[in-house]
């Protein structure tokens, strides 16, 4: 997939909006408006032009990192200004060696509306990536001290007012955690979105089942990027090049020749050559070359399979995400302020972080019905909102927000509750004060005879279902789901499960006969047992109309040798402060002394407690809840390694598995629903 499809999601995320929101440049500043979404009347647009320069950055260890800024101009006679940063390996910016037009994603985004209202804005790129020495494994800690050499750096520039704030989501949020964990001074505020607490089960393994799908999307697209490759038809551009280095005012022709005419111009000798002939030290073939050295993480991450794996520095995958921040984090007592989507891969983590953080960070969360991309999938229109006008409503909260941390407008936005969701299906936005919320009544629904869901289980029994490892969980025509979504392949339709069902075990409700809101964490518990000794669980939990269409509402998955539960408070990585994670939430340990290979033999009945991605839904009148139960979805997940050894579903070497559900007095198996009162 293309550069520019693959990332687009992401790089809308990593600033949550696109250009424009009301227009404030009439004469007279309008009355004032501060509630999520809307914002006027505490702060104008003073600014029409900007002045951009590049430069490296240098960093302790002798690398450089390569960053862009933008500095207000025609304005105000101001020449110190509050700073956003946004911090990636995804390309600061690029350059069309055809044309010389600079650009990206995030500076076309945001760059003409931040800098009219006085902020200064800087991107950087990560080392090992962009034009950026030196070279990187995702998510090593390095990027978290480089990320406060950089702050540093920042708060000491004639430009910066000494007040720094960051934006982003995706890689983007994880390298705000990264860089507020080394608690910089002059970092004032974060605004990551859609990231994990921890990345096993957030990106790699949910569930402790590979994601192949994603990690094949993402590491494919991340090794044309770090190595600045230029393909028109595949939309692949390479980084702005920093250093002019004939004085020419040209950056096109400091990107060498591709001799070859494959791509890249790394593979054609040193000396490279360039099309104006002129000799150069080589700056940005060098920071290039050093690339070749990064660590492509899915050639590494799919060898784990237990989150206390060695990566190739050694780290753990635990140690590599946000939840090794956590800790910093807290200490530094920064705002922070959590952007979410209730059909991202990480919304169990958007929510896990703000409740952990909240009493010591002032903290708020926003959870829109939305995947990884924030402003993308179909669920809006769905839903009778308007698309269009969503990353409108981001960009005035993005500026509420820093606003009132940077340049301290007393804006009310530390004062109003501190979540904001959109309950789907009934109600729209609205403000809550707590996670889970208090009123919150668990209600269980059995799985009972006749494939039905009751409150009063009535019949014991049993229900077989035999194993289609070809099933797949993809919607649309892009063949897109939550997972996928992480890759920026959000479903381009809604995604309606009602064909799929037919190849699942499925337990449905009588008709809902009232409106029944479920808003917070279901949970599963599955009483099963197999014919084969291994197996993976993936459940849905569905909303079927009086027509019979189910739709997906969330989701969960679960490797059966994780079976047993974990204290929680473990997702923190050893070694630091106690902290305790909440909400308290299934978890199931994932390493690999935990792990109980062949679980299932003997034809044992195991008990799988899976917790669904967090939700806020309404069941309508008339409609009915259903769980579906698989044991694949592939391609998204890789096959069970034991039972399909060559990954492949249709392969005679596969073993074949029969599942059993057991519903009786000693196995209740059941679904937990956070059910709201109205």
């Amino acid at each position: 997939m293309a550069k520019r499809t693959l990332f687009v999601a992401m790089l809308l995320l990593a600033v949550g909006i696109r250009s424009g929101v009301a227009d404030q440049d009439s004469a007279s500043r309008p009355a004032k408006v501060s509630k999520p979404f809307a914002y006027a009347g505490y702060t104008s647009r003073e600014f029409k032009g900007s002045k951009r320069s590049a430069q490296y950055v240098p960093m302790s260890d002798g690398e450089k990192l390569a960053v862009d800024i933008f500095v207000p101009t025609d304005g105000p006679a101001r020449t110190a200004f509050p700073v956003i940063l946004q911090y990636t390996p995804y390309q600061r910016s690029t350059i069309n060696p055809k044309t010389g037009q600079i650009g990206s994603f995030m500076q076309s985004f945001i760059n003409s509306f931040f800098l009219s209202y006085g902020y200064a804005l800087v991107y950087a790129d990560m080392r090992g990536t962009g034009a950026s020495t030196g070279w990187l494994m995702d998510f090593m800690p390095r990027i978290c001290d480089d990320g406060k050499e950089l702050v540093d750096w920042i708060a000491k520039q004639p430009w910066c007012d000494g007040n720094v704030g960051m934006v982003g989501g995706s890689y983007l949020g994880w390298s705000q955690t990264a860089t507020a964990s080394r608690r910089p001074k002059a970092l004032k505020c974060i605004m990551p979105a859609v990231i994990p607490l921890e990345g096993y089960t957030g990106e790699v393994y949910p569930g402790g089942i590979y994601l192949q799908g994603f990690l094949k999307l993402w590491s494919g697209a991340m090794y044309y990027a770090q190595r600045n490759y230029y393909d028109a038809k595949a939309d692949r551009l390479p980084a702005t090049p920093v250093v002019d280095e004939d004085g020419d005012g040209k950056l096109t022709d400091e990107i060498p020749l591709d001799a070859n005419k494959n791509g890249t111009f790394l593979d054609d000798g040193f000396p490279p050559k360039y099309r104006d002939g002129q000799e150069r030290k080589h700056v940005y073939y060098l920071a290039t070359k050093a690339h070749e050295k990064n660590h492509d993480y899915a050639a590494w991450a799919c060898k784990q399979f237990f989150i206390d794996g060695p990566s190739p520095l050694g780290f753990t995958l635990d140690q590599l995400s946000p939840s090794a921040h956590v800790a910093g984090i807290m200490a530094s007592g920064i705002p922070v302020y959590h952007v979410g989507g209730w059909f991202d891969g990480f919304t169990r983590g958007s929510f896990e972080l703000y409740c952990t953080m909240k009493e010591t960070n002032p903290s708020k969360i926003v959870m829109s019905p939305a995947y990884h991309g924030i402003v993308s999938g179909p669920f809006w229109r769905h839903l009778g909102e308007n698309p269009g006008a969503v990353p409108k409503r981001l960009l005035a909260e993005h500026l509420r927000f820093m606003d009132r941390y940077l340049k301290g407008v007393k804006n009310g936005i530390d004062t109003e509750p501190p979540i904001y969701l959109y309950v789907m299906h009934g109600g729209g936005w609205r403000f809550e004060n707590e996670w889970p919320l208090k009123r919150q009544v668990v209600t269980t629904y059995h799985f009972d005879g006749n494939h039905q869901l009751k409150k009063i289980r009535a019949a014991d029994g049993a229900d077989t279902y035999k194993v289609d490892f070809a099933l797949s969980s993809c919607y649309g025509k892009n063949d897109g789901n939550r997972w996928l979504g992480i890759g920026g392949k959000a479903p381009d339709t809604l995604p309606i499960r009602t064909e799929k069902d037919t190849q699942c075990l499925c337990y449905t409700s009588p008709p809902m006969d009232r409106d029944t809101e479920v808003t917070g964490h279901p949970i599963v518990h599955l009483w099963v047992s197999s014919t084969a000794s291994h197996g993976d669980f993936f459940v849905y939990l569905e909303d079927v109309d009086a027509e019979g269409q189910a739709i997906l509402v969330t989701e969960g998955q679960l490797r059966a040798g994780f079976a047993a539960l974990r204290d929680n408070d473990e997702i923190i990585p050893a070694g630091g402060p106690k902290i305790e994670v909440v909400p308290e939430l299934p978890w199931h340990g994932y390493k690999k002394a935990q792990y109980v290979d062949g679980i299932l033999a003997g034809d044992k009945i195991v008990e799988l407690v899976i917790d669904f991605h967090p939700t806020a839904w309404v069941f309508r009148t008339g409609h009915r809840v259903r769980v579906s139960i698989a044991c694949a979805d592939f391609p998204t997940f890789r096959l069970h390694p034991k039972l399909c050894p060559n990954n492949k579903p249709t392969d005679p070497a596969n073993q074949s598995a029969t599942i059993t559900v057991h519903r009786d007095a000693s196995h209740p198996s059941r679904v937990a629903l956070p059910v709201i009162p109205r």
